[in-house]
C-alpha cells in the first residue's frame, strides 16, 4: 500500500469513527452529541503530540494533511464520547490530564505512548459508563421523592455529572468508534526504520 492510499483510508477511518462516536442511543431515542470546546482543545495537543512523538505520520502531500485533520476531528468526537459529563468530576479530569499529559506521554517511544493512551481510554470508559451510572442510581433518593429531598440530591448529583444514561447498545457503538480511530491510527503508523532499510534492498 502506497503513502497516499494509506492516508486516504485513515481519513476514512478516522471519519467513520468521528461519525459513529457522537451517536448516543438514549433511552428515548437517538441524538448526536458534538464535541465542544474542551475536546477541541484535547484533540489538537494530542494530534501534535502523535505527531511529535512518531505516531502519527507527519504530513507532507496533501493526503497526509487531511488525514491528519480527520485524526483530529476523530479525536475530539472519541474525547466527547470518553470524557465524564460536564460538571465537578469532569473537571478534576480534564485538570488531572492537563497536568500530567506532557510527563506521560512525552517519553518514551511510540509504542509506549500508545500503550498509554490505551490505558487512559480504559480508566475514561470505566469512569463514565460504570462508575457513574453506579453513583447516579444509588447516591440519595430519586428525584421527585423523599418528601423534597429527592429534587436536592438530583441536583448535587448533577452538579458533579451531568450524567444522561445510554441503552446498553450504545457502549457497543462507542466501542466501534473507538476500533476505528485505532484503525486510523495504525495507518498512520510510520514504518519503521528496519522496514524502510528493507524496502531500500529489495529495491532492484
Amino acid at each position: 500500500m502506497t503513502a497516499a492510499q494509506r492516508h486516504t483510508a485513515a481519513s476514512l477511518a478516522f471519519l467513520a469513527s468521528a461519525t459513529v462516536a457522537g451517536i448516543a442511543l438514549v433511552p428515548d431515542g437517538v441524538e448526536y452529541r458534538a464535541f465542544g470546546m474542551v475536546e477541541g482543545v484535547f484533540a489538537l495537543l494530542l494530534a501534535y503530540l502523535l505527531v511529535f512523538r512518531g505516531a502519527w505520520e507527519r504530513p507532507e502531500a496533501l493526503t497526509g494533511w487531511m488525514a491528519v485533520v480527520y485524526g483530529v476531528l476523530a479525536s475530539a468526537q472519541v474525547l466527547e464520547l470518553l470524557l465524564p459529563p460536564p460538571g465537578m468530576i469532569e473537571w478534576m479530569v480534564v485538570a488531572g490530564i492537563a497536568v500530567t499529559a506532557w510527563g506521560a506521554f512525552s517519553g518514551g517511544t511510540r509504542r509506549r505512548l500508545v500503550f498509554s493512551l490505551a490505558s487512559l481510554a480504559l480508566l475514561l470508559a470505566v469512569l463514565k459508563f460504570s462508575v457513574i451510572p453506579v453513583l447516579w442510581t444509588r447516591v440519595g433518593p430519586a428525584a421527585g421523592t423523599g418528601f423534597g429531598l429527592g429534587d436536592v440530591a438530583e441536583g448535587v448529583r448533577r452538579a458533579f455529572a451531568d450524567y444522561r444514561p445510554l441503552r446498553p447498545i450504545g457502549q457497543l457503538v462507542g466501542f466501534v468508534a473507538v476500533a476505528l480511530w485505532a484503525l486510523g491510527t495504525r495507518l498512520l503508523w510510520p514504518p519503521d526504520a528496519e522496514d524502510a532499510v528493507a524496502d531500500d534492498l529489495s529495491k532492484p
